[in-house]
């Protein structure tokens, strides 16, 4: 519908609103009403709603004044009564003292509002048939916009985001020819156009409470954003006085967003609701809960979980916005593996179907998805990403997911010296590969057995985490674990406490973490007499020693005797004054040690090298301590390991 504000921006017409008449641009134009002579005087106006009337001054005699002056308002009245759109004066140029005073003084009184035009009654009067066609344009615009609307949005509104929303005020601002902009007080702004546009509301924006017909001027529109509640709103400032033209389209725009909006809101909802669930399942999994970690992904991705044999791959973000590599991961590994967002660092995790975890299946090359295309399309994001790097574990069954994880982890200490920058646990033999089984189960049941004796729910409540606690710190593995650090704490406290051994002892935790992976690799057996005698046969075999020799080997080569200061370093509990006053060398030194072993052992040497930056230094990482503490003891007989327990 057309308006007084598109007429007035039209030039044939010539009109301009008299200062200080009422704001009435967004009142609709239905028709003109050219009123010849003084006939407006003498002849009945008829219906004249929604009308333009134009007419010309009386003459300034004190006559014309007088008559005038009864006349103008009988007309005025009559104009307002019927709602008139407005009355427009013929003149010879702009400005209100080309108005007769009487005219100004009833439209004022009347709140008529009141224009100049410098056309004369007989331009009008050719003018007038051609409102028509400026009505025909102005509607085809108003549709021509409104078809750009609809194609600024997605074929489906749960695609809508941010993206559609940019669309949507680029339109309005371009329609409008205004600044638009699209915020709320938690979230900031979520659409912009131009990018000025922030600036130009701020000051508007701040303190204010905004109601559905918000307005600060006739160029401005504050309006709350459909589905409410929020608190997001749309603002527009135009560079022209808003018609009822540019309400609509504000109007429309307005639900639009909202809707958007709200398609995003839930959306955001159901994805966190999904990254949730899937955090649980792997939380379950790591405390070796694979059944209840199955029931829980059933709904979301039905046989994710139907897995004997898996991988865990990590992959550190480094300060990087993680869910940019999360969307990529999660497109790359779709419902064929467990991707979770590290609830401890920033990190992805993801448990993937290992490829040789299943002799009885074979993949044959019409099959869709090969477990093999998760580790070679992770390996794609990370060589993208020059921050980030990668650790995989080795093949293991379902339930050892926490192991796979701590190898993972373990590997991310290599990879970054990598060209690649990924790392898989390596396929040597481990620790607990080349014990001897009959011999390792019997001393670990020994070490363990107040703890392998306590009632099943229990035991595993406290062999899972302190296993756990043992590997990170006790704020990481809570979180991992979906438990307070305090409990961690508590936990593992309790735990050292029933074998009789101090917990604050680096090689107690070093023995005891051992005890744990045998248990978890072989089971336990009956108890020993002479667990001391165990623990001794146990490292002394050849196959330790040459296990040991090999682990140590990358060490040799190096002038600074480096296993004589981590021998050193371990028997001074990681405390690298304690260690550099023992060995007569300074601090610095020590740290420059520790730093050129741990690459070359492929293991973290980090538990007090950065004690400043880490609030428990209390607690003490073993993944890499604990296979270096055995070769050690394996190839020297120092550090001495307490291989018998305190208990009786």
């Amino acid at each position: 519908m057309l308006t007084l504000g598109d007429l007035c921006a039209e030039p044939d017409f010539s009109l301009r609103v008299v200062d200080g008449s009422p704001p009435a641009a967004d009142r609709v134009v239905d028709a003109v009403r050219v009123l010849p002579g003084t006939s407006w005087d003498r002849d009945p106006l008829g219906d004249v709603g929604d009308e333009l009337v134009v007419i010309r001054p009386f003459g300034d005699g004190p006559a014309d004044r007088q008559w005038g002056k009864d006349a103008a308002e009988r007309l005025v009245r009559e104009l307002a009564r019927q709602r008139a759109t407005a009355l427009v004066v013929a003149v010879g140029r702009h400005g209100a003292a080309a108005v007769p005073a009487a005219i100004r003084v009833s439209a004022g009184r009347r709140n008529v509002p009141l224009l100049t035009t410098t056309k004369t009654l007989q331009e009008w009067s050719d003018l007038a048939p051609r409102l028509r066609e400026y009505r025909r344009r102005h509607a085809e615009w108003q549709a021509e916009q409104l078809a750009a609307l609809l194609n600024r949005l997605p074929d489906r509104l749960a695609d809508a985001d941010v993206t559609v929303m940019q669309r949507v005020a680029d339109w309005l601002a371009a329609a409008l020819e205004a600044e638009v902009l699209v915020s709320d007080p938690q979230r900031g702004v979520l659409a912009a156009s131009p990018e000025t546009a922030p600036g130009t509301f701020a000051p508007l924006l701040v303190g204010r409470s905004v109601e559905p017909s918000g307005a600060l001027s006739p160029n401005t529109r504050f309006v709350p954003l459909a589905g409410g509640g929020s608190g997001t709103v749309l603002a527009v400032a135009a560079s022209r006085p808003f018609d009822d033209a540019g309400t609509d389209l504000t109007r429309h725009a307005a639900k639009v967003l909202g809707l958007i909006d709200q398609a995003g809101r839930r959306h955001h909802q159901v994805a966190y609701a999904e990254r949730e669930l899937r955090l649980s399942a792997f939380q379950l999994l790591m405390i070796g809960e694979e059944a209840a970690a199955q029931r829980v992904m059933a709904p979301l991705a039905p046989g994710l979980l139907d897995m004997e044999s898996i991988r865990v791959y990590v992959i550190d973000c480094a300060e990087e916005d993680r869910e940019i590599t999360a969307r990529l991961g999660e497109r790359a590994v779709a419902d064929h593996a467990l991707l979770v967002r590290c609830p401890a660092f920033n990190h992805l995790i993801v448990v993937d179907l290992a490829r040789d975890g299943d002799p009885g299946k074979s993949y044959e090359p019409g099959n869709p998805y090969d477990p093999s295309d998760t580790a070679e399309a992770l390996r794609r994001i990370v060589a993208s990403l020059p921050s980030h790097r990668m650790g995989g574990s080795r093949t293991h069954e379902l339930g050892e997911v926490a192991d796979a994880y701590e190898e993972a982890r373990t590997a991310l200490a290599v990879a970054g010296q990598l060209p690649d920058r990924v790392a898989l646990a390596e396929e040597r033999m481990h620790l607990v590969d080349v014990l001897p089984p009959k011999t390792a189960r019997r001393w670990a049941g020994t070490l363990l057995h107040p703890l392998l004796t306590l009632p099943m729910s229990r035991r595993d409540q406290l062999l899972r985490t302190l296993d756990l606690g043992l590997e990170l710190r006790h704020k990481a593995a809570g979180r991992l674990l979906g438990i307070h650090r305090n409990t961690v704490t508590h936990r593992i406290t309790t735990c050292f406490d029933l074998l009789g051994l101090d917990r604050d002892r680096v090689l107690n935790q070093v023995v005891v973490s051992a005890a744990l992976k045998i248990v978890i690799a072989h089971g336990h057996d009956d108890l020993s007499t002479d667990p001391e005698a165990d623990f001794v046969a146990m490292v002394s075999v050849s196959e330790v020693r040459a296990w040991a020799e090999s682990f140590l080997r990358p060490l040799t080569d190096d002038p600074r005797d480096l296993p004589r200061t981590l021998r050193a370093w371990l028997e001074n509990d990681t405390h690298v004054e304690s260690t550099a006053t023992a060995l007569d060398i300074s601090p610095v030194t020590v740290r420059a040690h520790l730093r050129t072993a741990a690459p070359l052992i492929q293991r973290e040497l980090t538990l007090d090298l950065d004690a400043d930056s880490l609030p428990d230094t209390d607690e003490h990482v073993l993944s890499g301590v604990r296979p270096l503490a055995f070769a050690l003891h394996a190839t020297t007989g120092r550090p001495l390991l307490p291989g018998r327990p305190v208990h009786g």
